[in-house]
């Protein structure tokens, strides 16, 4: 028997039109690992007869979810946060709007050349973790409907795709912030954080089981969204005097934050704006004789008609 190895294996999506009809793969992911996986739901039928065993199960229901990690490149940047935020205008991307779907995907997945296609895959959250000297990973969590294997109707393969420009990453990654509500453009002040986490959760809601679905869940419905953030910060006077000034205070509610990362390629960058955070932690707490760890926590606000978060992908050929 000759088992298979995670080396060489290929995961590759492209968004979908048309819900349960499978499109062919237009991007190459980057991925690290995964964990998508079909649950199958049997029911038994319940009875007083005397048996030894359980009886005869039947399948009730079928759902697939699970996450993929993948080193943020260019080459899937767009795709990624327009399925996972729901609104993309050239190239700037935004929560979608109360009571409006977002797009959701086919995922074709290689393990070790055993290849399954998972269609109608919604993003439940994404969470981007930017450390400092590494590079930008993502962290996608999934909820689809079914997987199909090669031969089946509706099987996708692997396309010929590849990479060819450098990964994001934080070399020369910025943290800028300023008063709530300030433009990303006029940001200037810096926080040198060791790393930065944003999650973005969709609120997704399963669709409810009808007569009309069957077997598999029809499309999950986005609820209440929510825009988390977290830094890592060496304790500093600058850190204190941020705390102080956004967290213990009143006056200012709410801190505006621009997360910057590029890639070896100066054109190329991505561009994380929060104009609103309030902060739901921050400070530092001495563990021993060396440097101080301290940290921030916070979460984005809808005010007013700003955004609560806009992602801005800049290519070098535009």
């Amino acid at each position: 028997m000759a088992f298979k190895v995670g080396s060489g294996s290929v995961c590759q999506a492209a968004k979908q039109t048309t819900w349960g009809t499978p499109v062919a793969p237009s991007v190459l992911l980057n991925m690290t690992g995964e964990s998508i996986r079909t649950q199958i739901n049997k029911g038994e039928e319940g009875n007083l007869i005397a048996k030894k065993t359980a009886g005869q199960k039947d399948t009730l229901s079928i759902v697939v979810d699970g996450g993929i990690d993948t080193i943020l490149r260019p080459e899937f940047a767009d795709w990624l946060f327009e399925v996972a935020l729901g609104k993309a205008v050239n190239g700037v991307y935004t929560l979608a709007d109360p009571n409006t779907q977002i797009p959701f995907s086919t995922v074709v997945m290689s393990r070790g050349g055993i290849v399954k296609s998972y269609p109608d895959m919604t993003v439940r959250s994404l969470t981007l973790q930017a450390p400092a000297q590494d590079y930008v990973r993502a962290n996608i969590d999934f909820v689809g409907s079914k997987e199909i294997a090669a031969g089946e109707t509706g099987a996708q393969t692997p396309a010929s795709l590849s990479f060819t420009l450098p990964s994001y990453r934080c070399t020369k990654a910025t943290l800028l912030y300023g008063n709530g509500g300030t433009a990303a453009s006029s940001l200037v002040s810096e926080l040198c954080v060791e790393n930065c986490n944003i999650t973005i959760d969709n609120g997704v809601e399963d669709s409810p089981a009808t007569y009309c679905s069957g077997l598999y869940n029809e499309r999950p419905i986005p609820g209440l969204r929510s825009v988390t953030v977290s830094c890592d910060i060496p304790y500093s006077e600058a850190l204190d005097t941020f705390r102080d000034t956004y967290f213990s205070d009143d006056t200012s509610p709410c801190v505006a934050l621009k997360l910057t990362f590029t890639t070896a390629d100066a054109g190329e960058k991505v561009e994380v704006y929060l104009p609103n955070v309030n902060l739901t932690a921050a400070g530092g707490n001495v563990s021993g004789p060396g440097i101080i760890d301290g940290s921030f926590e916070g979460e984005a606000l809808s005010i007013g008609t700003a955004e609560p978060i806009t992602i801005t992908v800049t290519h070098a050929s535009t």
